[in-house]
């Protein structure tokens, strides 16, 4: 255990990163060495390839019931400023909390929020310039993600994700798959068209985003169509790139995921807010003045309220829910069919956080269900 009793957390987090490797080397040696290698680091070399005592604590458990029981820390890594700060920071627990969660990992949105992906690229914010300097090849915040993890399974540590059944309200992930969410036309104070298949006019807006604006990068070529470009057949990668450029340029992404949410206002469009509390569906424009919002580009919104509200009822403006059922009567009623599920989007979602399990090593995941 490397538990160090009396020690602060804020003194923890403070220590140099040499400081920390330090620690650990003196408790795991050549294993330590092992767990933040080159090869051990970078997120495509399988888990199952490495050393056993880097593998999951709970690999041969055969179900989750082990979660009942165990002691559990949540971290929010932005508290604690890095992913590798992690680490030192489980220099202040006893052996007795052997499980870590940690709060969303992925790029936040337009307000900041750890629970509005903008993205599935990791946040870059938990990236540690430090131990990038005392091991050259942790280059990325992705290598340093894994490394944490290593050595967390090191020290017989279980780690967590969180899974998130909505994103930003104009994420990436709704911009490129428009299919996959609720939207809404809405024109001053009034919804004029919340139906069931209005992503597919929202489509038509994004293409033709496209063919005024060019693809993000002058090698890629645009296809035919909007029916071509949102099929199944043309892959996530490439529609990510022509939309808003290559995954390790931030501020391209930004700026051109800016310039379509404004070609969609202009239109009307605007994915549906995700909600919280009973009867969660049925929405109206809130018409009071402390409702109206012009955000740092100049374009004016309109916060929501559910129509028929309960004591819980709230609706989340800056959050879209996947669509993961179809809805009754052309969602003339706002009304869900839970008898049909929308297959394409579970998988979506599942092959996704599946992809991050596999690729940095998570043991559990937390799912965060209050808006579904």
């Amino acid at each position: 255990c490397d538990f160090i009793p009396h020690l602060l957390p804020e003194t923890a987090v403070a220590f140099p990163v040499e400081t920390t490797l330090d620690i650990l080397r003196r408790r795991y040696g050549n294993s330590l060495d092992l767990a933040i290698s080159e090869r051990a680091t970078h997120p495509e070399t399988p888990i199952e390839s490495l050393p056993e005592f880097l593998h999951s604590p709970v690999k041969s458990v055969p179900d989750g019931r082990w979660l009942k029981r165990v002691k559990m820390v949540g971290i929010n890594v932005r508290t604690i400023a890095n992913f590798w700060n992690i680490v030192a920071y489980t220099f202040t627990l006893p052996p007795q909390q052997s499980s870590i969660h940690l709060l969303p990992i992925w790029e936040p949105g337009v307000v900041g929020s750890l629970y509005g992906m903008s993205s599935w690229q990791i946040n870059r914010e938990f990236f540690c310039e430090k131990l990038a300097e005392q091991l050259p090849h942790l280059n990325t915040v992705e290598r340093q993600l894994r490394a944490v993890i290593n050595i967390l399974h090191l020290t017989g540590r279980t780690v967590g994700m969180d899974v998130i059944p909505h994103t930003d309200r104009f994420s990436e992930m709704g911009l490129a798959f428009p299919e996959h969410f609720e939207w809404l036309r809405r024109k001053g104070l009034h919804i004029v068209d919340h139906r069931a298949n209005l992503h597919e006019m929202v489509q038509q807006q994004i293409f033709y985003f496209l063919q005024k604006n060019g693809a993000a990068g002058a090698d890629l070529q645009l296809p035919g169509s909007a029916a071509h470009f949102f099929s199944a057949t043309h892959p996530e990668s490439s529609r990510l790139k022509l939309l808003f450029g290559q995954p390790d340029e931030p501020e391209q992404r930004k700026q051109r995921r800016i310039a379509l949410i404004k070609h969609l206002h202009t239109a009307g469009y605007e994915p549906v807010p995700a909600t919280m509390g009973p009867p969660y569906r049925g929405l109206l424009v809130d018409e009071s003045p402390a409702a109206r919002k012009i955000d740092e580009n100049g374009l004016e919104w309109r916060d929501f309220r559910i129509a028929k509200p309960e004591d819980f009822s709230r609706v989340f403006g800056p959050l879209a829910r996947y669509k993961l059922f179809e809805s009754i009567d052309d969602n003339r009623d706002w009304q869900i069919d839970f008898s049909h599920p929308r297959p394409a989007v579970w998988q979506y979602v599942c092959e996704h956080y599946a992809d991050v399990q596999r690729r940095f090593g998570f043991d559990f995941m937390r799912g965060d269900m209050a808006h579904v």
